[in-house]
């Protein structure tokens, strides 16, 4: 019984290797780890989130100071999302992510019924 059980798993293993939507989630994500461009936009986000950060420990909440830092993260953020590498790869990550909910869901949801939507019936 135990072999079945590792059977199955190195089965599902295998499919989902092979499933459509991971291998073009893959796809994305090496063509934006690949982007200088994309890489270079990931950098000034993170230098916004880290001096946002920063300043927190610093200043108020409701300062100037927070609200400029703020505002540079966020535009920061939206210039790495609205790359079309970054959008598509967010696109496909909403796929797979999808996947794994169902897949969570018929897994496991009659060991934590708590945990997952459809086993609370």
């Amino acid at each position: 019984m135990e072999n079945d059980i590792y059977e199955q798993a190195y089965a599902l293993k295998d499919a989902l290797k092979k499933d459509p939507r991971i291998v073009y989630v893959n796809q994305c994500e090496e063509k934006m780890n690949d982007s200088p461009e994309v890489m270079a936009l990931a950098y000034q986000k993170d230098l916004a989130a880290s001096r946002y950060a920063e300043l927190l420990n610093i200043y108020p909440e409701d300062s100037e100071e927070i609200r400029n830092a703020r505002l540079n993260l966020q535009k920061a953020k939206m210039a790495l999302e609205s790359h079309p590498l970054v959008r598509n790869y967010l696109k496909a990550y909403v796929e797979v992510r999808d996947l794994y909910f169902v897949m969570n869901d018929k897994l496991f949801s009659f060991i934590y019924p708590h945990l997952c939507p459809q086993g609370e019936k």
